[in-house]
């Protein structure tokens, strides 16, 4: 479409245009009835003046009408409303604007309803969660919180509310914990119901502000089954034990009583009772393990220095060093760590591995000193790697199922975590870190979201 005489330019100029060739023609006309030139001249203009102002008004009426409308679009995008539209304007020089505005409105709507969609699809999530979630702004004021928190901090209504307000009603342990912003596992009896939670706290950034994300759970039903169970793998494994224990001892003291009775091959007695002798020995050291495994104390932290540590160790079961200790001291009880490390390398030595491809070796991690063991053994299956670690389980024929589970227990006591992975070319890497200074203060961690 040719669009020279739609435009604002083209307009004024038709305008333009006829405003002279109509002035030129009224002078025309009082030249020919024979008034003098410069009495036609002013006459012509003070008649087609009026003309050519009223067509450039309607002309500018018509393109001001079309902006006003583009400003009150643009102030309804920026209160958030996409629902305004404004009429194609192909006559128009503005009506690629107008074009323009349309398509950015039409854009703007779809993402909106897209991101809406997304937040109602989050908020479904997150309110279906059996974890409480709660986010505190700086002034320790709730901001946001899913169903399941309401019935964990017992009140209907926390929108507004302090933490420490929310917190009325529960039982005291917990009230402190969440008070103090304690993760972890927190286990309290209340009204003679032994009761388990667990709480997380991390720091996120949101607007710019920071905010406190609260994550808790009752988790008492789920320990209690897991309780139970145990008791009834360690119950029976050890009626197991005892079983294989007992019979023996008990079919050969009623061998030595017939021979006692009658007289008869008592040159085989003393093998009789050293084997009665040996079985109760091993009976007493199966009871002595589990006993050490209940009786676990708390870590006795202090700083240690960490090559004595490890020639203790190698006296007892020989590994390699590899590269050398990048610090000389760290933060933990020096006879669980010593109690670990043997376990582990003992572990290593009965995998069937070659003694010289048996190494340790010690690197530091930030605020963490990382001790890898690594051996060229039989390895776990990966499918038995996530049960290696659980109480009373045991790859071994004769294995009592407490030496890695009572190493992942003094590591998790030292604020740390114990890994096992299968290695390429065969055999296990088992690794564990422990703190190079005091950390059992400082809590949480942060996120920007």
């Amino acid at each position: 479409m040719n669009t020279t005489f739609t435009s604002l330019a083209g307009k004024m100029a038709a305008c333009c245009t006829v405003f002279i060739v109509l002035a030129v023609s009224i002078q025309a006309v009082f030249v020919f009835i024979g008034a003098p030139i410069l009495v036609a001249l002013p006459l012509s203009l003070l008649i087609t003046l009026p003309f050519m102002f009223f067509c450039c008004e309607f002309i500018f009426q018509q393109h001001k009408m079309i902006i006003d409308t583009l400003t009150n679009g643009l102030k309804s995008l920026y209160d958030n409303d996409f629902s305004i539209r404004i009429t194609e304007q192909t006559h128009s020089e503005l009506g690629a604007a107008v074009h323009m505005y349309n398509k950015l409105t039409t854009q703007l709507k779809k993402q909106r309803q897209t991101l809406n969609q997304r937040e109602i699809l989050l908020d479904s999530i997150v309110q279906a969660s059996p974890m409480g979630i709660v986010l505190v702004d700086p002034y320790k004021h709730i901001v946001y919180f899913n169903n399941e928190s309401t019935q964990l901090l017992q009140s209907t209504q926390l929108d507004g509310m302090t933490l420490h307000q929310c917190c009325e009603k529960l039982p005291p342990q917990l009230q402190k914990s969440i008070i103090q912003a304690l993760s972890g596992l927190i286990s309290f009896e209340h009204n003679d119901v032994k009761q388990s939670y667990y709480l997380s706290f991390k720091t996120v950034t949101f607007n710019h502000q920071p905010h406190q994300l609260m994550i808790i759970k009752n988790v008492s039903v789920e320990l209690g089954q897991e309780e139970l169970h145990m008791w009834k793998d360690a119950i029976r494994l050890i009626s197991h034990e005892l079983n294989n224990s007992l019979a023996p001892i008990s079919s050969l003291t009623s061998s030595a009583q017939n021979m006692l009775k009658n007289d008869k091959h008592l040159d085989l007695l003393p093998d009789i009772l050293q084997t009665v002798d040996q079985r109760a020995q091993n009976l007493s050291e199966f009871i002595a393990q589990y006993a050490r495994f209940a009786r676990l104390p708390k870590p006795n932290f202090d700083y240690h220095a960490i090559k004595p540590l490890l020639d203790q160790v190698n006296a007892l079961y020989s590994f390699k060093l590899l590269d050398s200790l990048p610090i000389e001291q760290a933060y933990f009880d020096s006879t669980q760590i010593e109690q670990v490390l043997i376990n582990i390398l003992k572990n290593a030595h009965q995998s069937g591995s070659d003694p010289e491809q048996i190494a340790v070796k010690v690197v530091k991690d930030y605020n963490r000193l990382r001790v890898a063991v690594v051996d060229r053994g039989s390895g776990i299956s990966n499918g038995n790697l996530h049960q290696a670690l659980l109480p009373f389980y045991s790859t071994k024929p004769d294995g009592s199922g407490i030496g890695l589970s009572l190493c992942n227990d003094i590591i998790h006591a030292h604020q740390g975590q114990l890994k096992l992975k299968n290695r390429m070319q065969g055999g296990l890497m088992v690794e564990f870190d422990i703190p190079l200074r005091d950390t059992r203060h400082h809590q949480g961690s942060s996120d920007t979201i």
